[in-house]
């Protein structure tokens, strides 16, 4: 039986806060790819910060990179992502929508469409290769 909210206790499912994965989940209007692409990124600060990392939930409008150093939301970034089988990497801007701890979300302000088309395909080609061997393992499990 369902408590009522008001005689629920503290620590209950109804009272229980999202996680931050759970709120971003609810926010996203696009599809994300966890494939992993390199990345270099500088931040646009007095005293930028300049790093090496490896970009994850890639889509549209942004990526997550676990970074060395924690950057406060708003932070402005400029992104170089190297994309494998590519010569030429793809630059972009970006803004820090969300920071917990290392982890961060940066939503892309400024990216030629064309290099965004590059990164997109590349992403969805490693998906879908993911995606059909999960499912010729799951099928071959089952048989």
């Amino acid at each position: 039986m369902t408590k009522h909210p008001a005689e629920a206790g503290p620590h209950s499912e109804i009272n229980k806060k999202p996680t931050h994965q759970e709120q971003m989940n609810e926010r996203r209007k696009y599809l994300r790819f966890n494939t992993p692409v390199d990345i270099q990124y500088k931040t646009l600060t007095l005293n930028p910060l300049f790093g090496k990392a490896l970009a994850k939930d890639l889509s549209k409008e942004g990526l997550r990179i676990g970074m060395k150093d924690q950057v406060p939301v708003g932070t402005a970034l400029e992104i170089q992502m190297n994309v494998p089988g590519d010569n030429l990497p793809v630059f972009a801007t970006g803004k820090v929508a969300w920071a917990d701890g290392f982890d961060t979300g940066v939503r892309l302000t400024k990216i030629n469409q064309a290099d965004r088309m590059r990164v997109l395909e590349y992403v969805y080609r490693e998906w879908l290769k993911t995606t059909k061997k999960t499912a010729a393992e799951k099928k071959h499990t089952h048989d």
